[in-house]
């Protein structure tokens, strides 16, 4: 299960992407820009391989408030992800 703290903190994200893996489901979670408003922008995937070396068919992506509550929006959307990624 993945827990807040794992995320990293608000301001690495002005700088650097994050990529992760929790029990066979990859991740990769980056701040975006749109429309002058920031965001996590946040995919998905199923393991072993990396971002670039999956099809973009098996990827899934979603997006989240750049604040402390879209921080957990992200958690709480991976550990949901990574149930769905469990049942198939």
């Amino acid at each position: 299960m993945i827990k807040t703290e794992d995320i990293l903190s608000l301001n690495f994200y002005q700088k650097e992407k994050f990529t992760g893996s929790d029990r066979g489901m990859r991740y990769l979670i980056q701040k975006d820009t749109e429309n002058e408003t920031d965001m996590f922008r946040v995919y998905v995937w199923p393991g072993p391989y990396n971002f670039a070396s999956t099809e973009d068919s098996k990827k899934k992506t979603a997006t989240f408030p750049f604040t402390l509550d879209g921080k957990q929006q992200v958690v709480d959307y991976l550990n949901a992800q990574w149930v769905d990624f469990q049942e198939k």
